[in-house]
């Protein structure tokens, strides 16, 4: 009995009564760790199995257009959605001819003007043509690289050449000190104009509250126009001359104003003219008057010649 309590005693004092429960924590926790691991290892062994024996077959989308329009100057975009494309790539070409434009992401044809863009979210791969011109119209395929070629779809480009017109109206004749009011609009079949700027005689005009001029601009993006009006409030002889409308895009129109100054030199013509009317009005008078003795005279004369004769 008394060695019972002895090895009890030694036991409690050495720490080990409790030693089988925390070797038993320690061998569930083992067990359970290397439960988690070896699900971990299976789920992913079974994911490449997977993998492995269902390939996927890249497939080309027919949810984009295939014909497109576009205005020279602008820049072109084809859309092509390309589903299951995995490790394969997207090859951009032209038709006619049978021209490479681009690989991937990579611009294979010697023209910086063609890119490839992807759009992730939408499984894209989408050509642009910058600055696009006539040229560039034809027959486009986007292709998936396959040893058959296959997997292709065929798109349109038409080009339309860009045109712009512009107009400029007003008073050609504008009386001295009185407002002189031009307007100049430029319409666009693709874009509005990015300005319009006004010169006379060959030198450009600007706002000015010395001078009195303004000029005031507004763009509606509807239409394609841009508008602009030239205000002078006080019209002096120096502001006769041509005035040119310009738009960014070099398109140019003129108008030709004349200042009249009516307090001198209109007076003097019509005062002139009206001098010049009675003159004349009285010269055919004083013929008139010359003229009529003259007929009565012969009128006599004959009368008497034929009282003889008969």
């Amino acid at each position: 009995m008394d060695n019972y309590r002895f090895s009890r005693t030694f036991l409690s004092d050495s720490g080990c009564v409790s030693c089988p429960r925390r070797w038993g924590l320690r061998l569930w926790v083992t067990v359970l760790a290397v439960s988690m691991l070896f699900c971990q290892v299976a789920g992913f062994r079974r994911r490449i199995t997977d993998r492995t024996y269902v390939p996927l077959t890249p497939i080309i989308l027919n949810t984009t257009a295939s014909n497109y329009t576009y205005v020279t100057g602008e820049t072109a975009i084809m859309y092509c959605a390309v589903e299951n494309l995995g490790t394969k790539t997207v090859t951009w070409r032209r038709a006619n001819p049978s021209v490479i434009l681009t690989v991937g992401l990579y611009t294979y044809f010697g023209d910086s003007r063609f890119q490839t863009q992807n759009v992730l979210h939408k499984d894209q791969w989408n050509l642009h043509i910058r600055n696009v011109s006539l040229d560039d119209q034809g027959r486009y395929e986007c292709q998936v690289s396959t040893k058959a070629r296959d997997i292709r779809r065929s798109f349109y480009l038409n080009v339309k050449e860009h045109t712009s017109t512009i107009h400029i109206s007003g008073t050609t004749y504008v009386e001295k000190n009185q407002r002189l009011v031009l307007r100049c609009n430029a319409s666009s079949d693709s874009y509005p104009q990015d300005d319009l700027d006004w010169f006379m005689n060959g030198h450009k005009v600007e706002s000015s509250d010395t001078e009195g001029i303004t000029i005031t601009k507004s763009v509606a993006y509807r239409s394609q126009t841009i508008w602009s009006e030239l205000v002078i409030a006080h019209a002096r002889m120096q502001h006769a001359g041509t005035y040119i409308c310009r738009t960014s895009d070099k398109l140019v129109t003129n108008i030709k104003v004349n200042i009249l100054n009516a307090g001198k030199d209109n007076v003097k013509r019509g005062t002139e003219k009206s001098d010049k009317g009675l003159l004349f009005e009285d010269t055919k008078s004083q013929k008139e008057s010359y003229s009529s003795p003259l007929t009565g005279s012969w009128t006599l004369i004959f009368g008497i010649i034929f009282c003889v004769l008969s």
